[in-house]
């Protein structure tokens, strides 16, 4: 057999190769874009929140549940950011295992040892959010990455953001607009 034939030999294999490969990566990107869009964690909106009683919400107010983790560096940020907030929303700051060591507003209370409500509440990562309404039903279940997401949650639930920073920092306002994708 002559170099050129071996040459066009292997090539053909190399594309038979080729075309099973790329059919194949065509079945899964077939088989990804079927799938649902949204991931089936957290609870669903308009139902009822689980173990609610035992937080001791705010008759007729709606209440913040923040699920947190001690270890959590952007949990830190959004969890001393809510220590600020002393015109929002009652709020219940829920650790998985060990609290962090804090004296809270009088519209907070922080909780240690809460592992049975983030797999109740589904809680994928933190921190992560729960705004339950006035009514005890989940209006809103989302993980919180920042700040400014946590004041958004804050104005949802009819509460005001107090500002919070040292005097220098920048400032973030908070709008409708910002309030509206919440």
């Amino acid at each position: 057999m002559s170099f050129e034939t071996t040459a066009l030999l292997v090539t053909w294999v190399a594309i038979v190769l080729l075309a099973l490969v790329v059919a194949g990566l065509v079945r899964q990107v077939h088989h990804l874009t079927r799938a649902p869009r949204t991931p089936d964690v957290g609870l669903t909106t308009g139902m009822p929140a689980p173990g609610l009683d035992r937080l001791a919400p705010e008759p007729g107010r709606p209440t913040l549940l923040l699920f947190l983790g001690a270890e959590c560096p952007a949990c830190h940020d959004v969890f001393e950011e809510a220590l600020g907030q002393t015109e929002g929303p009652p709020t219940r700051a829920l650790f998985f295992d060990d609290a962090l060591d804090v004296t809270p507003p009088d519209n907070m209370l922080v909780l240690a040892d809460q592992g049975d409500l983030f797999q109740t509440y589904q809680v994928p990562a933190t921190p992560y959010a729960v705004l339950v309404g006035a009514d005890g039903r989940i209006r809103m279940a989302e993980p919180v990455g920042s700040v400014r997401a946590l004041h958004a949650l804050i104005v949802q639930a009819g509460g005001r953001v107090v500002d919070s920073r040292e005097p220098g920092e920048p400032t973030s306002t908070i709008t409708d607009a910002d309030t509206a994708t919440v």
